[in-house]
């Protein structure tokens, strides 16, 4: 893409503007198909290469450091125009928040090598609230993306091309509907947008992720009352499901066969955010609430045997 602008400037004249020579930028992009690198091939690193892949028009190049990679990371940054960081953010042994610094080492790599240039370095990885706003300052000449995923770790592939929503966190519009381009290669064509601010996509990620472990607890809390008074719990859920507003996951036990929530994404999110919280001192009790309830219901902290999810202290 580095030659497209030169081809560019020998068509346009000199008066252009950089929003013309952006959106001749774009028309090029979507005639010739999409450059996608992928730094980090865990779950959601695999669904997104796979998942851009599915369009023949796409050409894909990934790396990862733990893995014997398709790719260099030299070669990912420099074939790709849009790279998605997709490495893990897991939290410490003690609970006391989540860390940061396998993603924000990555970004250092990469942006030395990307700054000034049209490349595109968005954030797939669950980061804390603030995060994208602390590395724009640190490396400004970066065209930064929260773009955060909302994929199980059972379907990922298949969420990742059924989205519910696209989110898409950016402080310059026009790189939001660049990045919009890029999912209508693989996205139906009635796929909803939601294209806002970084740190507000953070958030939306944190959100969604918590008030369903949320939905969880009290699914639990009400599964044994319903044991206590001799309710016949799958009757109770199926009916209170029913409500679009509340909507489904009020299954209990889990598919896991255990209380509480588990696997890597709500434990780890929850912890980050209450580690932020405790930071900013936010008062979030009630999260807090929903966490001790886990912690005492979970059978299996299974959690705590993934690598991405938890950092051990050596």
């Amino acid at each position: 893409m580095d030659g497209t602008k030169d081809w560019l400037k020998q068509r346009l004249p000199e008066e252009a503007t950089c929003d013309i020579l952006q959106k001749e930028m774009n028309k090029r992009e979507q005639s010739s198909g999409f450059a996608i690198g992928v730094i980090g091939w865990g779950f959601v690193g695999q669904a997104t290469g796979l998942g851009f892949g599915s369009s023949p028009k796409n050409k894909i190049f990934w790396y990862d450091k733990f893995k014997e990679s398709q790719n260099t990371l030299e070669e990912v940054i420099k074939n790709s125009d849009f790279i998605f960081i997709c490495v893990p953010t897991p939290i410490f042994e003690n609970y006391s928040g989540m860390d940061m610094s396998i993603v924000e080492g990555v970004i250092g790599e990469v942006a030395s090598k990307i700054t000034g240039t049209h490349k595109i370095l968005i954030l797939k990885s669950t980061s804390l609230p603030g995060t994208i706003k602390k590395m724009s300052k640190k490396y400004p000449g970066v065209n930064f993306v929260m773009n955060p995923e909302f994929l199980t770790q059972k379907n990922a592939n298949k969420d990742f091309l059924n989205p519910a929503r696209t989110v898409i966190g950016v402080e310059n519009k026009d790189l939001g509907f660049r990045i919009q381009e890029l999912y209508k290669t693989i996205l139906p064509k009635d796929q909803e947008y939601i294209i806002t601010d970084p740190t507000s996509a953070e958030v939306i990620k944190y959100m969604s992720n918590l008030i369903l472990a949320s939905k969880i607890i009290l699914a639990n809390e009400f599964y044994f009352l319903s044991q206590k008074v001799g309710a016949n719990y799958n009757d109770v859920s199926r009916a209170v499901e029913a409500d679009p507003r509340i909507g489904t996951f009020l299954g209990v036990p889990g598919w896991d066969g255990d209380f509480g929530f588990g696997q890597a994404c709500f434990p780890k999110d929850m912890v980050g955010i209450l580690g932020l919280a405790k930071d900013l001192k936010v008062d979030m009790s009630a999260l807090e609430a929903i966490w001790k309830k886990n912690l005492k219901v979970r059978k299996h902290r299974d959690w705590e045997e993934m690598p991405q999810a938890f950092k051990k202290q050596k």
